[in-house]
C-alpha cells in the first residue's frame, strides 16, 4: 500500500468505526439473535414488541420492555381451546390456580380461558428466561 492511501481518510480501509457505529451493529446482532431464538423456541417475533430497537443496554431492560408491551401476554380463547390447553399443560389446575391467586383472582372470577391464558403467559416467560435470556446475556456481556 502506498503512503497516499495509508493517510487518505476517504479510503474505506482506513475507516475506524465510531462508538455509535459499534452500538448500531451490536443492537442489530441482539435483535437478530432475539428473533432467531424466539422463532425457534416460541414461534414468534418479539422485536415487534420493543419500544426501541436501538441503544439496547442489557437483557433485563429488554425483558422489561417486552413485558411492558405485552409480549408475554398469551390469550387462549374459546372454552374448548382452553380446556384442551389445560388438559395438555396443567391437568390438575394446580399451577394455573396458583398463578391466578398470585394475580388476585378468586374462584368467583376465574374461568377456563383465564386459567389457560395465565398459564400460557407464564410458560412463555419461563421459556424465554430459560432458553433465550442466557444467549442474550452472553451477547450483552461481550
Amino acid at each position: 500500500m502506498d503512503t497516499h492511501t495509508q493517510h487518505d481518510h476517504n479510503n474505506p480501509n482506513n475507516h475506524t468505526l465510531s462508538d455509535e457505529d459499534l452500538q448500531i451493529i451490536r443492537d442489530e446482532k441482539i435483535i437478530d439473535l432475539l428473533d432467531t431464538l424466539a422463532d425457534k423456541y416460541i414461534g414468534d417475533t418479539p422485536s415487534e414488541y420493543l419500544s426501541s430497537k436501538t441503544d439496547l443496554t442489557d437483557e433485563y431492560d429488554l425483558f422489561s420492555d417486552l413485558q411492558d408491551n405485552g409480549y408475554f401476554n398469551e390469550e387462549v380463547i374459546y372454552y374448548s381451546s382452553a380446556i384442551r390447553y389445560l388438559k395438555d399443560n396443567d391437568p390438575s389446575l394446580c399451577e394455573s390456580l396458583e398463578i391466578a391467586t398470585e394475580y388476585g383472582y378468586t374462584t368467583n372470577n376465574i374461568n377456563s380461558e383465564l386459567l389457560a391464558s395465565l398459564h400460557a403467559s407464564q410458560k412463555k416467560e419461563e421459556t424465554f428466561n430459560d432458553l433465550i435470556n442466557p444467549e442474550l446475556e452472553t451477547l450483552f456481556n461481550n
